[in-house]
């Protein structure tokens, strides 16, 4: 009784390294796929939150000079061809964003990338509205709410991406 039970131990242990090497394949793979979605999304997470860093600079740039009232300052116009490229940055990565936002991270994730690239879209529109002249203090003003929903908006965004 005792061969038997030596026996069927052993023939126990040979199935499950049998089933275990079988499958750990499809485990390796499925660790491999996480790993490497996990690097992908810090990747993707960086360069989004770096675009969306540099035209939230150069916005608040150009509108801590206005608020300054150092309007005739000669690199304005330098300051407005930055807004104009960081923004023109943002437009043409837009529905590669979109796509990383959805297959990365949650629904929650999606409907506050619209707000914020609605709160871009607002505050560009609001510097765009300086190459008319006229009523630059209402202008400057609607500029610097239109900062402050981007800020709001991107903040909240990235600290929800970081978890």
């Amino acid at each position: 009784m005792s061969v038997l039970i030596e026996h069927l131990q052993t023939w126990l242990v040979l199935a499950v390294v049998a089933l275990l090497s079988v499958f750990s394949d499809k485990l390796i793979g499925r660790i491999r796929f996480a790993l490497n979605r996990a690097d992908l999304r810090s990747k993707y997470y960086e360069e989004l939150a770096l675009d969306l860093s540099t035209f939230l600079f150069y916005v608040d740039l150009y509108h801590l000079r206005l608020v300054r009232g150092e309007t005739s300052s000669t690199d304005m116009p330098d300051i407005g061809g930055e807004v104009n490229g960081s923004y023109v940055t943002l437009k043409t990565k837009e529905y590669v964003y979109r796509s990383w936002v959805r297959r990365y991270w949650s629904e929650a994730g999606i409907r506050r990338f619209e707000a914020v690239m609605n709160s871009a879209l607002a505050a560009y529109e609001a510097i765009i509205e300086f190459n008319e002249s006229g009523n630059e203090s209402a202008k400057t003003q609607v500029l610097g709410d239109c900062l402050d929903m981007l800020r709001t908006n991107t903040e909240a965004w990235l600290s929800e991406l970081d978890t």
